[in-house]
């Protein structure tokens, strides 16, 4: 219980901030997820389960496997039906004896292995598509949890700065009556509406925040879910391997893995253009129905023709030499995009790996070291106002020191979180 008068300012002031203190320092106390709660596992799943991208990606992908078994098929055969040689001035059928009614089948063979080659080449593109669905799978993840995260910050920042507000208004009630008995001074009051002012001004910065955060995560979840509370409690990531493994497993990484097919693609292109030097076929066969009599009253006999048509690369320098320097200028280009890639992604993983772990000693400092000795200054500093050592605008500012302490330690966690969840990307975590 509070008493607003006491016979002297100091002690009624001290039993004030004595009471403040005790209320001020509190601790979020972790508690147990309900069903009402939405946690960072269900958010990854929703948004994994609602990216039309991949979705998209996939079906490219199977579009292609069905591609591929049609590009190793052969051509459809031609049929053909003909009349042939019918006497223009008459047009009888068995007036003369090279009349005919031709039915036929042709097929064309491709060069080589060219159908083996091209399926293959297809099937390899499908991988391509697989690995990038398998990439927007971990940018996703990467992205819900970072939407996640600093939706977490904001809504466990304004429960601090409501907390404080409360605190401080409480504070300013009592300075304001105080200063009406004669018991307090001017400057105290105005310091505390100064300090309650800037309160509300962060809240007002960090609804506004908050509200963008609920944007961000509704892109990924849904509306219909970002209105379910999150847990109170600090929300955890897989772990990390070293640098050093991450690094040596990065040629697993999809995007290493779609540069893979890509020049396995390249490759049978090349293949399917060497094989143009070779010919191709096409088989033949004709069955002539004739009608009439021969001299001697027999009738005609049909005929049955076969024929096979080759395709010969006679003049190879300007079509297929041609093709072949360039597919294997692709193949070429498509080893050093990979090269590229890779050293590219060691680069980026090294520089966040050493932003995750410079974040992880300054954490590391603010829990054994730093926020203890905030709440030491300001349990010193209360004891010295209380022996009118210190004044109240001394331990206001050890106060908000405290508070700010407070909201750098759960910033460099979300921080700290957030780049581990750019390191998880190239760890290739996908839940």
């Amino acid at each position: 219980m509070l008493y607003l008068f006491r016979p002297t300012r100091r002690k009624t002031l001290s039993g004030l901030i004595a009471t403040w203190v005790a209320l001020g320092s509190f601790n979020i106390t972790p508690v147990a997820a309900d069903a009402s709660e939405l946690t960072l596992a269900q958010a990854e799943q929703l948004a994994q389960e609602r990216d039309a991208m991949e979705l998209s990606i996939n079906a490219k992908a199977e579009a292609l496997r069905h591609q591929s078994v049609a590009d190793g098929q052969l051509s459809d055969p031609r049929f053909k039906l003909g009349a042939v040689n019918f006497p223009v001035d008459s047009f009888t059928r068995g007036q003369e004896a090279m009349t005919q009614l031709q039915f036929g089948v042709q097929q064309t063979f491709p060069r080589g292995h060219t159908l083996r080659y091209s399926r293959n080449r297809t099937s390899a593109l499908a991988g391509v598509e697989n690995a990038r669905a398998a990439e927007r799978s971990l940018s996703v993840l990467r992205s819900v949890r970072k939407a996640y995260l600093e939706l977490y910050f904001q809504l466990q920042n304004e429960k601090i700065l409501a907390e404080h507000e409360r605190l401080f208004t409480r504070l300013l009630d009592i300075t304001q009556r105080q200063y009406a008995v004669g018991r307090d001074n001017q400057h105290d009051v105005l310091l505390a509406q100064l300090e309650l002012s800037l309160l509300q001004d962060r809240r007002a910065e960090n609804s506004g925040l908050k509200e963008a955060a609920v944007a961000q995560l509704a892109k990924w979840v849904g509306a219909q879910y970002t209105g379910r509370p999150l847990p109170d409690r600090q929300p955890v990531l897989p772990a990390l391997p070293t640098l050093d493994e991450i690094i040596a497993d990065l040629y697993r990484h999809p995007l290493i893995l779609a540069h893979d097919h890509m020049i396995d693609a390249s490759r049978y292109q090349v293949s399917i253009a060497e094989e143009q030097y070779k010919p191709g076929w096409t088989v033949d066969v004709t069955y002539s129905e004739r009608t009439g009599s021969d001299l001697q009253g027999s009738g005609r006999d049909d005929f049955l023709s076969a024929m096979v048509l080759v395709d010969v690369p006679l003049f190879t320098r300007q079509r297929q030499d041609k093709r072949v320097l360039a597919g294997q200028q692709r193949h070429l280009a498509a080893k050093f995009a990979r090269t590229d890639e890779l050293r590219e992604l060691a680069r980026q993983a090294g520089r966040i790996y050493a932003s995750w772990k410079q974040l992880g000693e300054r954490y590391s400092l603010y829990e054994a070291h730093t926020i203890i000795e905030a709440q030491q200054n300001a349990e010193t500093t209360l004891k010295a106002y209380q022996n009118d050592v210190a004044d109240f605008t001394t331990l206001m500012r050890a106060r908000l020191l405290e508070l700010n302490t407070r909201l750098s330690m759960l910033r460099l966690y979300v921080e700290r979180a957030k780049v581990q969840s750019d390191l998880l990307y190239f760890v290739g975590d996908a839940r």
